[in-house]
């Protein structure tokens, strides 16, 4: 259930000054995609090796590995503004591997990443699969729990529904 709060929502796209503007909570989101066989690379920097060499060139980057495998990591920072508080990461990875791209090319990197245990890439799946399994489905699903958990006015029903 939607609350709410009386506060207004910002959001922040890759301006660094914005977020000294803020002055509260604040939620930014980075995803990787990482292949075993480069150490972790492409990594965080998957935008700009996707925009150079599209799905066909990231598949071909791993032709003289023996090793396909890949994941695939969501991150969620939280900060709650305040500056002596930590900030708290969320993440949900997805292992699978690196195949020669398959169905739509809408989506970034998608035709090139089969999870494991499917035989679709992510540019395959119905989206309701995919974004049951999906690493950012994972690391949303953990950072709702941590506001579940740390919601005072849930807190309070919680306590209360137990005293009786």
């Amino acid at each position: 259930m939607a609350v709410n709060t009386g506060r207004s929502v910002v959001f922040v796209t890759g301006n660094a000054r914005k977020l000294e503007e803020i002055q509260g909570p604040v939620i930014v989101e980075d995803t990787c995609l990482c292949f075993n066989a480069l150490g972790g690379l492409p990594g965080p920097y998957i935008k700009w090796f996707l925009e150079k060499l599209c799905p066909e060139g990231l598949f071909k980057m791993l032709a003289g590995f023996e090793d396909k495998s890949a994941y695939a990591l969501c991150t969620f920072a939280y900060s709650t503004g305040n500056p002596i508080d930590q900030v708290k990461l969320f993440q949900g990875k997805t292992s699978g591997k690196i195949v020669d791209p398959r169905g739509p090319r809408n989506f970034g990197w998608d035709p090139c990443f089969q999870p494991d245990g499917f035989d679709q890439t992510y540019a395959e799946m119905p989206k309701a699969v995919k974004n049951s399994i999906s690493h950012r489905y994972k690391a949303l699903r953990e950072l709702a729990d941590y506001f579940i958990e740390n919601n005072d006015s849930s807190k309070k029903a919680r306590l209360e529904g137990n005293s009786h």
